[in-house]
C-alpha cells in the first residue's frame, strides 16, 4: 500500500506541480521561430506555454497564442521532444491572423457567473464550475468573452456560456459533455426541470488516502452476453427493474479491489484514482458499508456502482503501473488526480457521458453501469482529455474512435469470443446490439477519408477498427502503449490521419522494433491514411556492466541483437565499434553502435568492464539485461548462466524479488513492483547492476 501511495503522490506532483515548466522550452521556441512560415505566425512572441508532458516516449510542450497576455481560445501549438532531445513530431491549431481589440472587460468574472447562472437555470449543488476570459473569434467578430463551464446536480450535462466581456450579451449556450451518441438511445434528453433553491458548492472531503486497504467486489467481465457467450434473448435479457436471473447473476465474477477508503469502519468506493459520488440526479447514495466486500446482485443499485468503481480503477492502474504511461485526471482542480463518477445519473435516461473529469452513466434499459464497454468508452474519453491537457478531438470522431478502441482493447483481451464470432468485434455487447439500441463495431470495411460520413460515432468506427487491427498484430500492451502516447500528441483540432501519424512516431520514440512499426505503417496505408517514410535510427542498450575473463581481458561480443534499428524497409545492416572480437582490458569504454540503409544513424552506451575476481567467475559474469528502464519485464540473457540464482532490493534495502535462472534467456517480470530504483544482485556470480522499473 505504501509504495502505491508513494507513486501516486510521485505522478501527482509531477503532472501537477510541473506541470507548466520545462527546461526545453527556449529550445520549443527555436522550433518555432524555424517554422513561423510554415506555422502562419509572424512571431513567438505572442505565444504562453500552457502545459507540459513528461513520458516514456519523451517531451510535449502546449503553447497557446494570446492577445495582451488573454489567451485565445481553442488555439494551441504541440512541439514533442523524443527521449533523445530532438524534435520528432509537431502539429497546430491556430489562428492564422489575430485580431487586436481591447482586452480589458468592463464587467467581472463573478458578473459573467451569474448571467450564466441564470441562461442556464443553475440550482442545487453544484458539482463544477469555472469561468476564464478568452480572446474569441469562432463568431463574425473577434471579441473578448467569458467562458464559463457548468455542471449541477438538477440538470444533466455540462454547461458552456459564452458571455460578451464588454456588455454582458449572453453569445451561445451548449452543452459539451461528450455522450454515448444519439445512436445509443432513442429516449435520449436533457431535462430542464431545476428547483428554485440557491445553488451550493459540492463539499470538498478531507484526504484519506491513508485508510486504503483492499476489497473485493462482484463484477461483470466485461459483461454478462460476453462472459456466457451467448447473444440477447432468452434468459439473457435485461428485464423490468434489473430482476435478477440465475443466469446473469452466475456471470458475476469476484474481483479483488486494490484499494476501498475505509475510514472508521465505513468502507467506500474511493481509491487513489477513483471516487464515487452523487453529481446529478437520481440521488441513490454512495454505497457506504461496514464491510470492504462490495458484493451485490444485479438487481441492486450497489451493483453498477461496484462495476463502474472496478473497471475504472482497474484500467487506470493498467495505464499507469502496467504500462508506465503518466494518465491521471488533470483538468479539474478540484478533485485533481482522482477521476469522480456517478454510476445512477443523467436523470435515468439512457446515455452516458464524460465531462470535467467525471464520469455519469445513465439507467435507461441496460443500465450503462454493467456494461464493461461502456465504462472503458467512457473513460477513454478522459483519458484523450487528460493526455492532451483538455485539447480532446472530435475531428472525423477521432475521440469517438479512440474510446471504442480502448474499450475493445480490453474486451478483447479476455478471450470471451473468438475471430469467427460476429461479437469479436462489437462494441457495447451487452448495451446494445438488442432492443435498445444496435451498439456499433470495430470491423468497419470503410476506409479514410472517403468513407467519412459526417456522424462522429460511425466515423469513429474507421479508427478503432485500424487501431485493433494493429492490436492484432503487435499485441495489447505495445498497441495500447503506443496509442495513448500517440494521442498524447494531438490537439483538439486532429484529424485521424495526423493522429495516425501521432500514434506510429510515439512508437517509434518507445524504440519498438521495426517489425512492429512496418506493421503499424501497413495497417494505417491499407485503411487509406497517408503515412510518410520511416526515418532511419537506432536505438542502443543501457549501459553493460561485464567482467573480464582469463588474463583479465574481455572479448567483446556482438550487441546487435541488443540494438534495434528502425527502417522503412526494415533492412538497415548494423555495425558495432569496437568491434565483435575487440579485446579489452578493464576499464569504460564507450560502444558505438551504427545503423546503414542510404544514410547511416548511430547511437551509443558505454561497457564497463570490471576487473577478474577469479578463474572460476568468468563464464557466470557474462550477462546483459534489458529494457533498462523497464515496464512490466525484463530479459536476462547470456552464456551458461542456468542455476543463477537473483535477488532484487529496493532503495531501502528490501528484497522484493527472488527467482532461479534456468535457462541462457530468461524474462522477469516486474510489473507488481512500484516505479523506482532497484538493485538486481546475482547471488553466484556476485555481481548486481541496477535497475529502473517506470
Amino acid at each position: 500500500m505504501k509504495k502505491n501511495l508513494l507513486f501516486i503522490m510521485l505522478l501527482f506532483i509531477s503532472i501537477f506541480a510541473f506541470g507548466q515548466t520545462s527546461e526545453r522550452e527556449q529550445e520549443a521556441r527555436n522550433w518555432i521561430k524555424a517554422n513561423l512560415k510554415e506555422l502562419k505566425i509572424s512571431s513567438d512572441s505572442d505565444i504562453n506555454l500552457r502545459f507540459v508532458r513528461k513520458s516514456i516516449s519523451g517531451e510535449t510542450l502546449r503553447f497557446q497564442q494570446m492577445v495582451n497576455n488573454v489567451p485565445v481560445f481553442d488555439t494551441e501549438i504541440v512541439v514533442h521532444f523524443n527521449p533523445n532531445g530532438q524534435v520528432s513530431f509537431g502539429d497546430h491549431n491556430i489562428t492564422k491572423e489575430i485580431v487586436q481589440i481591447n482586452t480589458i472587460p468592463q464587467i467581472t468574472k463573478e458578473n459573467a457567473v451569474l448571467i450564466s447562472d441564470k441562461e442556464i437555470g443553475v440550482s442545487g449543488m453544484v458539482t463544477f464550475q469555472e469561468s476564464k476570459l478568452f480572446v474569441y473569434n469562432k463568431l463574425a467578430t473577434t471579441q473578448l468573452v467569458y467562458r464559463t463551464v457548468t455542471s449541477f446536480e438538477e440538470k444533466s450535462g455540462s454547461w458552456e456560456v459564452f458571455i460578451d466581456a464588454q456588455n454582458g450579451n449572453v453569445l451561445s449556450v451548449k452543452d459539451i459533455a461528450i455522450y454515448c451518441g444519439a445512436e445509443c438511445t432513442n429516449t435520449h434528453k436533457h431535462s430542464e426541470k431545476t428547483s428554485n433553491n440557491q445553488k451550493y458548492f459540492m463539499p470538498k472531503e478531507a484526504s484519506s488516502t491513508l485508510a486504503f486497504q483492499p476489497g473485493t467486489a462482484m463484477v461483470f467481465l466485461s459483461d454478462p452476453l460476453s462472459s456466457a457467450h451467448v447473444a440477447y434473448g432468452g434468459n439473457y435479457v435485461d428485464g423490468a427493474d434489473d430482476t435478477d436471473t440465475a443466469e446473469l447473476n452466475g456471470q458475476r465474477t469476484l474481483v479483488n479491489l486494490p484499494e476501498v477508503d475505509n475510514v472508521a469502519g465505513t468502507f467506500k468506493l474511493k481509491s487513489s484514482f477513483v471516487e464515487i459520488k452523487n453529481l446529478e440526479n437520481p440521488n441513490k447514495g454512495l454505497f457506504t458499508q461496514a464491510t470492504n466486500n462490495f458484493s451485490f446482485t444485479r438487481n441492486q443499485d450497489g451493483f453498477e456502482a461496484a462495476n463502474v468503481f472496478y473497471h475504472t480503477d482497474n484500467s487506470l492502474r493498467y495505464i499507469n503501473q502496467t504500462l508506465g504511461v503518466n494518465c491521471v485526471q488533470n483538468v479539474a482542480a478540484s478533485h485533481a488526480g482522482v477521476l469522480w463518477f456517478d454510476p445512477s445519473g443523467v436523470n435515468g435516461d439512457d446515455n452516458s457521458y464524460y465531462t470535467n473529469g467525471t464520469l455519469t452513466f445513465g439507467e435507461g434499459c441496460v443500465d450503462d453501469g454493467e456494461d464493461g464497454d461502456v465504462i472503458w468508452h467512457e473513460l477513454g474519453h478522459g483519458l484523450h482529455d487528460w493526455l492532451t491537457g483538455g485539447s480532446l478531438s472530435q475531428v472525423n470522431g477521432l475521440s469517438e474512435g479512440s474510446g471504442d478502441y480502448w474499450a475493445q482493447s480490453h474486451s478483447r483481451a479476455l478471450n470471451q469470443w473468438t475471430p469467427a464470432d460476429a461479437a469479436y468485434h462489437y462494441m457495447f455487447s451487452w448495451d446494445g446490439h438488442n432492443p435498445c439500441w444496435g451498439g456499433r463495431t470495430t470491423n468497419s470495411a470503410a476506409l479514410y477519408p472517403g468513407g467519412l460520413t459526417g456522424s462522429i460515432h460511425t466515423d469513429g468506427q474507421i479508427w478503432s477498427t485500424v487501431n485493433m487491427k494493429i492490436w492484432d498484430v503487435i499485441g495489447r500492451e505495445k498497441m495500447d502503449r503506443a496509442f495513448l502516447e500517440g494521442l498524447a500528441l494531438t490537439n483538439s483540432s486532429t484529424n485521424q490521419q495526423n493522429a495516425a501519424i501521432a500514434v506510429r512516431q510515439a512508437a517509434i520514440n518507445m524504440c519498438y522494433t521495426c517489425v512492429e512499426v512496418k506493421a503499424m505503417t501497413d495497417k494505417y496505408t491499407a485503411a487509406g491514411y497517408t503515412m510518410s517514410a520511416v526515418p532511419l535510427k537506432i536505438c542502443c542498450p543501457s549501459d553493460q556492466t561485464v567482467t573480464a575473463g582469463a588474463g583479465n581481458t574481455y572479448v567483446v561480443p556482438s550487441f546487435t541483437s541488443l540494438s534495434n534499428a528502425i527502417s522503412q524497409t526494415c533492412t538497415a545492416v548494423v555495425s558495432q565499434s569496437p568491434a565483435v572480437g575487440a579485446v579489452l582490458a578493464p576499464g569504460t569504454y564507450p560502444v558505438t553502435m551504427t545503423a546503414t540503409s542510404g544514410t547511416s544513424v548511430n547511437c551509443g552506451f558505454n561497457l564497463i568492464v570490471e576487473a577478474n575476481l577469479g578463474v572460476d567467475e568468468v563464464v557466470k559474469n557474462n550477462f546483459i539485461v534489458y529494457p533498462n528502464p523497464a515496464n512490466t519485464t525484463i530479459t536476462i540473457k547470456g552464456d551458461n548462466i542456468e542455476n543463477e540464482e537473483i535477488e532484487m532490493y529496493n532503495m531501502l534495502g528490501q528484497k522484493v524479488l527472488q527467482r532461479s535462472l534456468i535457462a541462457n534467456e530468461s524474462v522477469i517480470n516486474i510489473s507488481s513492483l512500484a516505479n523506482g530504483v532497484y538493485t538486481l544482485y546475482f547471488v553466484n556470480s556476485k555481481m548486481s547492476q541496477k535497475i529502473i522499473k517506470q
